[in-house]
């Protein structure tokens, strides 16, 4: 089997507190684009649970999400061994961008150990073995469009957007650690400072004709506002000048994005940003999707 999985998007990120976990609480809401990393599932007749990749530097070993998400779906079925896979990831999503794709890699791996296997998942069954690999693999599992909240696991799922509003993405040569962009939070931020309110208003009307306009006037991300990477401030401002009608990282970053209502605008914004990777995507409404 091969599925595409799909990379998400933080369009609103704000953070609400603190549990006695330790845990920061979010308030976010994703949405899935069509930038997908394709993965290859084979059965085989020994040896195990093996992964290639066309990423260097990758582990392919039992650390991967993508076996984690494996394991965790047949866990679900009560199967701790006897199962042989062969699996290739061919990686288009960057890494360390804040768009979900370890996650998306882990959500596409459970759906299709349960579909090739014919394990009989239930739903529930399937987001609780995302939940068990990670915050944002059960939202990548379910894809389209939602409200995050927690962790980032507890969803309430949302209309997608219209074909008609697209993103110009850009990572620049810089990288953000979670654990560090949460420090800075920390020190410098202030839970609950988005408007979340604001936001929704504006999404909801994201079909009007200025939907695009007023869905890039509402953007949010909690992280941005301590980011202190320049070269992350410098691509908001670029995607702007190049007539983004809002931009903002998306995650912990490091990438950006930019709000447009014309895909030729946007790839040639993207291309104008001058980062390593840029590209124009397109609302998705579905998080993995099985294509064989």
């Amino acid at each position: 089997m091969i599925a595409k999985a799909y990379a998400k998007l933080n369009l609103f990120l704000d953070i609400t507190g603190k549990m006695e976990s330790g845990y920061h609480s979010l308030k976010t809401v994703m949405h899935s684009i069509s930038l997908c990393d394709v993965l290859e599932f084979k059965l085989t007749q020994s040896n195990g649970i093996r992964m290639s990749t066309n990423l260097s530097g990758l582990s392919c070993a039992e650390d991967n999400l993508v076996i984690k998400g494996v394991r965790a779906a047949l866990k679900q079925a009560g199967i701790t061994s006897g199962v042989n896979l062969e699996i290739r990831l061919e990686k288009s999503i960057p890494t360390g961008a804040g768009m979900g794709g370890g996650s998306a890699d882990c959500a596409a791996a459970i759906a299709v150990t349960d579909k090739l296997l014919g394990l009989g998942l239930t739903q529930e069954q399937k987001l609780s073995a995302a939940a068990e690999c990670g915050a944002d693999v059960p939202f990548c599992l379910v894809g389209s469009a939602a409200v995050c909240e927690g962790v980032g696991d507890i969803m309430t799922p949302i209309g997608p957007l219209k074909n008609d509003i697209c993103f110009a993405v850009v990572k620049p040569n810089a990288a953000i650690s979670t654990p560090s962009a949460y420090k800075s939070f920390d020190t410098r931020g202030i839970f609950g400072a988005g408007d979340f309110d604001g936001f929704m208003k504006a999404y909801s009307t994201n079909a009007a004709p200025d939907g695009a306009k007023r869905l890039g006037g509402a953007l949010y991300n909690a992280f941005s506002e301590c980011c202190e990477v320049e070269a992350v401030s410098d691509a908001i401002k670029s995607l702007k000048a190049n007539g983004a009608y809002g931009a903002e990282m998306t995650g912990s970053g490091a990438a950006v994005f930019g709000v447009f209502d014309d895909i030729k605008t946007a790839e040639r914004a993207a291309v104008s940003a001058g980062c390593g990777f840029y590209g124009a995507y397109l609302p998705k409404n579905c998080g993995v999707e099985i294509i064989l």
